[in-house]
């Protein structure tokens, strides 16, 4: 893909702020930039309240935090489990009670990051957002049919890949194959969108999202040695009462690095 054209589905649907540009921190910058993010995490996520799911690196694991329940674990494979309730009074930006399945998903997206799920991830994108994604983006592909370029296989090995990303970078921070990870989304990190954004980004794609939130920062913390670093932003939307991972916002700050235009 041009340069030209890769900068413009780069910024494309981004109207949600997630940010044009920001590459989701270590889970597309090179191991030997992360640093400097791994001691800004650590300083930042220790002023702050976080959602805080605990998993063995290639563990499977479904236990979240939400807004005013923690889903219950199920499974016995995970090592050890602390979670906060996020509070939600008085500031305006944190997810209210009424929408505690956007933290589900969240929640849900960075765990299938820890378990290496690709195909959970590929299962969290609502189908109206690809296709009106897929037409949107028609004209910057040099003539190669977007059914085919963002076909389910290539989302899927795309997905991968940035999971593979990740990893390298917590090897990197690693002391053994053993240490135990986790994430965190700071409070308040979880933002919803305003009415009037989500009313253009619904116009741009030809969908009827009725809520929306984004999570600027996130961290991906080494609870064996207490290591973390910056991990992928993210925004999440709401349709009939169900939570999706918003497919532009993720292919936007990250997917679109390990997609393949040739």
């Amino acid at each position: 893909m041009r340069n030209a054209s890769k900068a413009v589905l780069l910024c494309l649907m981004l109207t949600m702020s997630v940010g044009c540009g920001k590459k989701g921190g270590g889970s597309s910058s090179a191991v030997e930039d992360t640093t400097a993010a791994a001691s800004t995490a650590q300083t930042e996520t220790s002023a702050v309240t976080t959602s805080k799911v605990t998993t063995t690196k290639k563990t499977t694991a479904t236990t979240v935090t939400t807004v005013t329940t923690t889903v219950p674990e199920a499974s016995s494979s995970v090592t050890e489990t602390t979670a906060a309730t996020v509070t939600t009074e008085p500031a305006s930006n944190k997810v209210n009670a009424a929408d505690a399945g956007c933290a589900e998903a969240a929640a849900a997206f960075y765990q299938a990051y820890l378990d290496h799920d690709a195909e959970k991830v590929y299962g969290m994108f609502a189908d109206s957002e690809r296709e009106g994604y897929n037409e949107v983006v028609r004209n910057e592909l040099g003539g190669k049919d977007p059914k085919e370029v963002f076909r389910r296989a290539a989302l899927i090995k795309a997905i991968g890949a940035s999971m593979d990303n990740i990893g390298e970078i917590m090897d990197f921070y690693a002391d053994g194959d053993d240490d135990t990870w986790t994430f965190m989304i700071p409070e308040g990190e979880l933002t919803e969108v305003d009415a009037e954004q989500l009313a253009e980004f619904n116009k741009s794609l030809g969908t009827a999202f009725t809520k929306a939130y984004t999570c600027q920062y996130m961290f991906y913390k080494n609870e064996t040695n207490d290591k973390s670093f910056t991990g992928n932003s993210s925004a999440f939307v709401e349709l009939n009462g169900k939570w999706y991972l918003s497919y532009s916002s993720v292919m936007g700050t990250d997917l679109i690095n390990f997609m393949d235009f040739e």
